[in-house]
């Protein structure tokens, strides 16, 4: 009907795309580790039309605490030039939950190592590639 990404959908992009990033750090402990959204920030500086799939996705960690962290994402058309300037930034902000006991838990020294390596000022993230999970098509 609209024929742009909408924003329940950038959001699905942006969880899909997150995802993909932490798992090479997170999934040894899925069963007792979880990550829950504390908050998320989508700023838009130009429509993404249906036809500007599939969709990239840049990734970096901006702020690391010792119970959470907060990624930072920039979206363009893989289409787009490299050096253009994105049409979605956004930002989120996870805590370290123990499963079990249902309470924040410190990340672990490989967790920090992980998110360390992914450590971007803004406007600095790194590039597609560059990254695990480095895109995603939509």
């Amino acid at each position: 009907m609209y024929q742009h990404v909408n924003h329940a959908t950038m959001v699905t992009i942006l969880e899909e795309a997150r995802v993909a990033f932490l798992r090479e750090a997170f999934a040894v402990d899925i069963t007792s580790i979880g990550l829950l959204i504390a908050e998320v920030r989508v700023t838009y500086k130009a429509q993404l039309r249906l036809t500007d799939s599939p969709l990239q996705v840049t990734i970096w960690t901006q702020r690391l605490r010792t119970v959470d962290f907060t990624l930072g994402y920039e979206v363009r058309s893989v289409h787009a030039t490299p050096d253009s300037k994105p049409a979605v930034l956004a930002e989120s902000q996870l805590a370290a939950v123990n499963i079990e006991e249902q309470r924040l838990v410190r990340l672990s020294p490989h967790h920090r190592e992980y998110l360390q390596r992914w450590m971007r000022q803004p406007g600095n993230p790194p590039r597609g590639s560059d990254q695990p999970g480095g895109g995603v098509g939509r």
